[in-house]
């Protein structure tokens, strides 16, 4: 009893984990900026209190990454040990939006 409602729980949720929707991307970067680079993915709120983070990964120069995420507004952010970053909005629909990270320096 206990292996068949485990067994439909995950047959009813599956679908929920799935999602074809979010973004990737390759992240470049200056010879002044440093290796590797946070990138991050967070609500759009301009005020940083409400700008929740939501995802991130380090990722070498010349590395993709990838995030899943429900169709909606997001910021795409980056930054390195050396001050450089990458901000960009982002309107993530129902497939999976490409947006190369290129990191400048402040």
């Amino acid at each position: 009893m206990k292996r068949l409602l485990i067994t439909i729980s995950l047959i009813v949720s599956f679908p929920l984990l799935a999602s074809d929707s979010g973004v990737k991307g390759k992240v470049f970067s200056l010879p002044a900026c440093s290796d590797p680079v946070m990138v991050w993915v967070s609500l759009d709120k301009e005020n940083y209190k409400e700008r929740l983070l939501l995802l991130h990964s380090t990722v070498p120069v010349g590395g993709s990454f990838q995030f899943f995420l429900k169709p909606g507004a997001y910021q795409l952010r980056a930054s390195d040990e050396k001050g450089c970053e990458f901000v960009q909005r982002i309107q993530v629909k129902d497939k999976v939006l490409t947006q190369d990270v290129k990191m400048v320096k402040k």
